[in-house]
């Protein structure tokens, strides 16, 4: 089991390098297969998934609010039991080596990572269909408690009262606050983190400011950014000192990470 997770690196190391739905640049996003390579690969150290629930209120990991565009199947995922969701092949859209994939549940997924990285939870919110409230955030809370990883995640959201109820559910979680430009826009990372009290502010890359950092820095709120598949683009985000990259290719950022190191 990896040390308790916490927000920023330790001084003396580089950023936290965090693979984006698993390496979902060379296996289907969000499958055990992309989470396996992120396990599988040295200096990763962190991988992020987004959660939502199925028709019978099961956590099961999956981006979109619907199905088709990462599997067989069609339409509102919480439209279907989580028994009818693993029958549908989640990985032949990607390349057809990858037939066997399913989506799985946040239980599977936790239990297969089995502490061998930090994982980023991220609570999906759905417009079209509004979930009772605290219902997601606890039924995550119960998962992570049973498959003994509660010190080992961040809990994320573009949904920042999801956060907040995450953090009055368990005092000694770690949250974090994804900026949306739509809604924050002109809103600094201590006003967003400090109002639900999470200690980090996830944000992409196009939106990131040097004020941002700043009032970060001022504040003790790590920086993430996300989505970095260019080594260019990580060198540009290093020169802001930024404290974790999330990247389809995160095996490819440890490895260019290491040739700066030298």
């Amino acid at each position: 089991m990896p040390e308790p997770f916490r927000a920023k690196p330790s001084p003396d190391r580089l950023p936290y390098v965090i693979a984006h739905r698993g390496i979902s640049g060379k296996a289907p996003e969000n499958t055990l297969a992309a989470f396996a390579r992120a396990c599988e690969t040295p200096g990763i150290d962190m991988i992020e998934l987004d959660v939502r629930l199925s028709k019978d209120e099961e956590v099961i990991v999956l981006h979109d609010r619907t199905l088709q565009r990462t599997s067989a199947g069609n339409g509102a995922a919480r439209g279907y039991a989580v028994a009818e969701i693993k029958e549908f092949d989640a990985g032949s859209w990607f390349h057809p080596s990858f037939a066997e994939e399913r989506i799985p549940t946040l239980r599977d997924a936790l239990n297969f990572v089995d502490g061998r990285r930090w994982v980023n939870i991220e609570l999906k919110s759905d417009f079209f269909h509004r979930e009772q409230p605290l219902l997601l955030e606890r039924k995550v809370l119960e998962v992570v408690d049973t498959t003994g990883m509660s010190h080992s995640v961040l809990f994320s959201s573009f949904d920042h009262g999801m956060v907040a109820n995450v953090r009055r559910m368990r005092a000694d979680a770690v949250t974090g606050v994804i900026y949306n430009i739509y809604r924050d826009f002109g809103r600094l990372p201590s006003k967003l983190a400090g109002r639900v009290g999470a200690s980090v502010f996830v944000c992409a890359r196009r939106e990131l400011t040097v004020a941002m950092v700043r009032d970060a820095r001022q504040h003790g709120i790590a920086v993430y950014v996300y989505t970095l598949n260019s080594t260019s683009n990580v060198n540009k985000m290093m020169e802001l000192s930024i404290d974790g990259i999330l990247s389809d290719n995160a095996d490819d950022i440890v490895r260019h990470l290491g040739r700066i190191r030298q």
